[in-house]
C-alpha cells in the first residue's frame, strides 16, 4: 500500500506545477491517511487532487494546509 501511495505521489508531483514547493514527503506524511481513507481508487496526478480538495472537511488539519497550498499553486517537488 505504501508503495502505490508513493507512486501516487509522485505522478501527483509530476502534474502539479506552481512557484512555491511542497515536498513529496511533506505530501506523504501528512496527507498518506487521508488519502488512503478518502480517495483510494480515485486516480492518480489531479483526480487526487480533486478527491483531497472535495474531501477537505474531513482531512486533518495537517492535510489541509498541504492541500490548501496545493490548491493555490506550489508544485509538488521530491525535494
Amino acid at each position: 500500500m505504501m508503495r502505490r501511495m508513493t507512486l501516487t505521489v509522485i505522478l501527483f508531483a509530476a502534474l502539479t506545477t506552481g512557484a512555491m514547493a511542497v515536498s513529496v514527503g511533506e505530501l506523504v506524511s501528512k496527507c498518506g491517511d487521508d488519502a488512503k481513507a478518502y480517495c483510494q481508487g480515485v486516480g492518480y496526478g489531479d483526480a487526487m487532487t480533486e478527491c483531497l480538495v472535495k474531501q477537505r472537511a474531513k482531512l486533518t488539519a495537517e492535510c489541509k494546509v498541504i492541500v490548501d497550498r496545493v490548491k493555490a499553486g506550489e508544485k509538488v517537488s521530491l525535494f
